[in-house]
């Protein structure tokens, strides 16, 4: 049962359809990562998943968990104990002549079912490790591929910081030719040359923040090199939006939900334990004595209770209630921040999703098509200088705004997933299929 929980919470990840490749990241000490192959996202989550460091404390605090359990599933051991009596007094006391010996053993025997309540206790102690290993999975996993979206988005900054850079000095030239000519002022040839080196400045600044990106996403898996080549991303394959409803009720079963669950039951059992430790054992015992004036034996029992004035716990009863009553209240409030957060994230999914496909298919043909215009106007003088450059402004920022949305809708679906812990794309799927077969097991390997 256990084995099917994990498998069923296990890839609740993540973004999408990133299939295509990206732009090369510069500014890495490495070799250059054009002489690598593509990484894609099923990669990168199978190394997540196979060396991260967020996961690596997992398998000793399962172990922990098991000994644990262990230990709470021993019994008091016997006590053993022999006693002399009547041994070195005075008359026919003196000397050992008269001694009365006595060998018992004795057995608690524990009252009010405390031992399985301490079995019941660290039971759901290891269920706690398991939920809370799943939910950091779920979380390494999502991480990762935001990571691997930042990426996808800084190679294509840095691939339209080009085209400016391109752009930039096209425009140069004309104005170069158009000063030669005599039709213009130098002046707009030096603003023409500025434009330049501003372009080649943002890509030198952008190559920078590729590279900062593309070593956040290798720390994923632990390393401190982003050795491998550019990431394999379409940005603009944005899937359908799912239906809302199907995904607000999806969040009685989100991992945060069945984590708090799982912690709620482990605060009943310790408070069921605190009450079961407030009952006194029973001690029980049986023996043989030894007369050495006689030279008789006889058996002896025992019994003893210690008398339950006051219930010696039930301040610790009182404490283990009210953690287990602010659990419950706890878990009211998470299903309404989880909602809240859902319904922002379904509406910038949304929003975002709309954005991105009017700038792509619509204003940035518009804005490529006047640009032609007004480029090739430039050169036979009917447009001028500031017209071209505003509208190269333009074309360049409607090119920004529909990456930036692009990615912003997908990093809307991590979070969508990361909430619901449901995967929401095909591409999702495939990509935790891949990573499963990456994996050994379907729990934390020891190492």
């Amino acid at each position: 049962m256990l084995l099917e929980i994990i498998r069923r919470w296990r890839w609740r990840l993540l973004v999408v359809a990133l299939i295509g490749s990206g732009a090369v990241a510069q500014g890495e000490p490495s070799p250059p990562s054009e002489a690598r192959e593509p990484l894609t996202l099923r990669e990168a989550l199978a190394r997540s998943l196979e060396k991260s460091p967020a996961l690596a404390k997992f398998p000793y605090r399962e172990r922990a968990a098991e000994a644990r359990a262990l230990q709470a599933s021993l019994s008091p051991n016997p006590e053993l104990s022999l006693k002399v009596e009547n041994l070195a007094g005075s008359g026919r006391f003196e000397g050992a002549d008269s001694a009365e010996v006595t060998l018992a053993l004795s057995q608690v025997i524990e009252l009010g079912d405390k031992r399985r309540q301490r079995q019941s206790v660290a039971t759901l102690a290891g269920e706690q490790v398991q939920r809370t290993y799943e939910r950091s999975r779920l979380e390494v996993l999502t991480d990762t591929a935001g990571r691997f979206l930042q990426v996808a988005q800084a190679e294509r900054q840095l691939a339209l910081a080009r085209t400016a850079q391109s752009l930039a000095g096209d425009v140069e030239q004309a104005a170069r030719r158009r000063v030669d000519a005599g039709h213009t002022s130098a002046a707009d040839l030096s603003r023409a040359r500025i434009a330049r080196i501003r372009a080649e400045l943002d890509v030198q600044a952008t190559q920078r923040s590729l590279a900062i990106q593309r070593r956040h996403l290798a720390a994923s898996w632990g390393r401190t090199r982003a050795d491998f080549g550019p990431v394999s991303a379409e940005l603009f394959a944005l899937p359908e939006i799912p239906d809302y409803d199907a995904l607000s009720a999806r969040l009685e079963d989100s991992p945060m939900m069945e984590e708090l669950l799982t912690q709620e039951r482990l605060r009943e059992a310790q408070w069921q334990l605190a009450r079961a430790r407030g009952k006194q054992n029973l001690r029980v015992g049986a023996g043989i004595k030894r007369f050495e004036d006689t030279g008789d034996h006889a058996f002896t029992l025992s019994a003893s209770i210690p008398l339950g004035v006051r219930d010696r716990n039930q301040g610790e009863a009182r404490a283990r209630r009210a953690e287990y009553e602010q659990l419950a209240s706890e878990r009211r409030a998470l299903k309404v921040e989880l909602n809240n957060a859902l319904y922002r994230a379904y509406q910038q999914l949304t929003q975002r999703r709309t954005e991105a496909k009017v700038l792509r298919t619509q204003a940035l043909p518009e804005a490529e098509r006047a640009l032609k215009r007004i480029r090739d106007g430039y050169a036979r003088g009917r447009y001028s200088y500031l017209e071209l450059t505003d509208m190269q402004r333009e074309r360049l920022a409607l090119e920004r705004e529909a990456i930036n949305a692009a990615a912003d809708f997908f990093q809307a679906l991590l979070t969508l997933e990361r909430l619901t812990g449901e995967p929401l794309t095909e591409s999702t799927a495939q990509a935790s299929n891949f990573a499963t077969d990456a994996t050994v097991s379907d729990q934390p390997n020891n190492p």
